[in-house]
């Protein structure tokens, strides 16, 4: 995601006087859009979690974002939102927006799979497995190189054969790409509730996108409370302020992997020239050779250490 450029937390903050909205796409603002204690937040939630699972939901509730440790040294696991449903179903949502360079595949994995075994207790028969969803909105490309093969920005995963048969509806990974939203903004009228979701949480801040968001917001009621939130959370002073540390940390860390990344480069050039000296002394010496001088002499006219020159006089 870009990052705007402000010199000062003030200045930073003064798009809150002007009406600005919130970035959706940053944790602390996604958690804050979908947990307020508010009917229009609720009814958000409720709409997300529908597009998403593609069910039908009477009654959820927010649990406890904090997965149990089952022995020492475990990895602990925090949801970013943690829902559980009327039926026993439960779904996980994750927001990412900066990449931060992992395998965010192998990541959802561990959680869908950490959510799986916190509901299932001692003595439960296997029927009681519940089904459970790890949602994460990406805002970033998750592994381009897969993803030239797909331009949707939703993707779905499940335990199956390679020929398609399923294991076990149990498991489910489903993944938002934002960055892919932009062909949808054309299609509102046919695109799936949760593409329209992804289009919401892509632009919804955006000043010159607040055309497409009205139709959105016209169209889904799910979505217009969702701008409702949005813009209740928006006059949170506190809540701009995270947003400025989280956008100042990032810039910071960019810049670190930046100046990493220019060393790098200096030192691979540096070591590429020496190399290429070096190969150019061995043909040198090597010519010398051939000509009958002594390894003396061709140690003496090329620099190369009289180790080296002894090496070359034995591979003639």
């Amino acid at each position: 995601m870009d990052i705007k450029e402000f010199k000062t937390e003030e200045e930073y903050l003064s798009q809150m006087e002007s009406g600005a909205l919130l970035n959706p796409r940053l944790d602390s603002t996604f958690k804050a859009l979908f947990t307020q204690p508010t009917q229009e937040s609720r009814d958000a939630l409720h709409s997300f979690l529908e597009a998403a699972t593609e069910r039908k939901i009477k009654h959820f509730e927010l649990r406890a974002n904090e997965a149990p440790a089952f022995f020492g040294g475990q990895r602990s696991v925090s949801y970013d939102i943690l829902c559980q449903f009327d039926d026993g179903l439960s779904a996980d949502i994750e927001m990412q927006a900066f990449n931060q360079e992992y395998d965010y595949g192998k990541r959802a994995e561990y959680q869908v799979a950490r959510l799986e075994t916190t509901y299932l207790k001692k003595g439960d028969n296997w029927e009681k497995a519940p089904i459970v969803y790890q949602v994460t909105v990406l805002d970033f490309t998750y592994d381009a190189e897969k993803s030239k093969k797909s331009r949707s920005p939703i993707s779905r995963y499940a335990m199956r054969t390679k020929d398609g048969r399923e294991l076990s509806n149990s498991l489910n990974i489903i993944f938002i790409e934002l960055t892919k939203t932009k062909r949808l903004e054309k299609t509102l009228e046919t695109n799936t509730p949760l593409e329209n979701w992804a289009i919401f949480l892509k632009e919804a801040d955006n000043p010159q996108k607040q055309d497409i968001i009205q139709k959105l917001t016209n169209k889904e009621a799910g979505l217009m409370q969702a701008k409702k939130s949005l813009s209740s959370i928006s006059a949170n002073r506190d809540l701009w302020i995270e947003q400025y540390r989280q956008e100042i940390a990032e810039r910071d860390r960019r810049s670190g992997l930046s100046a990493m990344l220019n060393k790098g480069l200096q030192e691979g050039i540096q070591q590429g020239i020496q190399q290429g000296r070096t190969e150019s002394l061995i043909e040198t010496a090597k010519r010398l050779i051939k000509m009958g001088l002594s390894p003396q002499q061709v140690s003496t006219g090329t620099s190369l250490s009289m180790e080296e020159v002894l090496r070359l006089f034995n591979e003639k």
